[in-house]
């Protein structure tokens, strides 16, 4: 009985790591507050829609944040 032989697989990679990437996709300013223009992340629209999260305690539970 002979053992074939399994080719070698070389994987490369070019452009930026996964972390950059998903740096990048939650860090890039998407849109800001309504009320008071505060820079807002792709993370913080999806969590709190047009309002930042302080605007957005302020407005749903009357409540400051920061």
């Amino acid at each position: 009985m002979s053992k074939t032989k399994k080719p070698q697989i070389t994987v490369e990679h070019s452009g930026p790591s996964i972390f950059e990437v998903a740096r990048y996709v939650h860090e890039e300013t998407v849109r800001h507050c309504d009320y008071c223009g505060r820079p807002m992340s792709r993370s913080d629209a999806n969590d709190y829609g047009s309002l930042c999260e302080s605007c957005y305690m302020k407005e749903y539970y009357g409540k400051e944040v920061y």
